[in-house]
């Protein structure tokens, strides 16, 4: 295809290992790190939960002590109405949530974490924190306190 195009291409021989280019190392640890993720999730048996069923039920917990309504999920998280409606019904009959009347309004519906959404949360909770303390003990501390500085600096920079 090269010699149709242009006669003066150099051969191209394939690589035998990948680039290490960042964003590709990158990506390939994420995914390394979210299967990590699974299998914790699997031996805390909270496998079929989804990550924005974990971060809704983690917002509701972290906003116990708070009416919590539909458009704040909407606003937290950047997603439309439908689909956090979607999100939301889903939850509801899994039992995560419960959708409470407000005396105020009859058409408000306060988002309630359920006994059941608050176990998930823990045993979610516990997935990651297993994960974390697995990932760092790969590494020495001051590996960590580095790849944390130049993580960091990565985002910034890229925001």
């Amino acid at each position: 295809m090269c010699d149709e195009i242009n006669s003066s291409c150099p051969p191209v021989t394939p690589p035998w290992e990948p680039p290490q280019v960042i964003p590709a190392q990158i990506r390939r640890v994420d995914n390394l790190i979210f299967r990590k993720i699974n299998q914790f999730h699997r031996e805390n048996e909270v496998e079929d939960v989804t990550p924005m069923h974990e971060w809704i039920l983690s917002y509701l917990f972290w906003h116990r002590d708070e009416p919590v309504y539909q458009r704040d999920i909407e606003r937290e998280f950047s997603i439309t109405r439908s689909t956090v409606t979607n999100i939301l019904q889903l939850m509801e009959r899994k039992g995560y949530i419960e959708r409470q009347s407000v005396p105020q309004d009859a058409r408000l519906k306060q988002l309630v974490l359920t006994e059941k959404g608050a176990c998930i949360h823990e045993k979610t909770m516990q997935s990651l924190h297993q994960t974390d303390e697995f990932v760092e003990s790969l590494l020495t501390p001051e590996e960590n306190a580095e790849l944390l500085r130049l993580l960091n600096k990565l985002r910034k920079g890229l925001q």
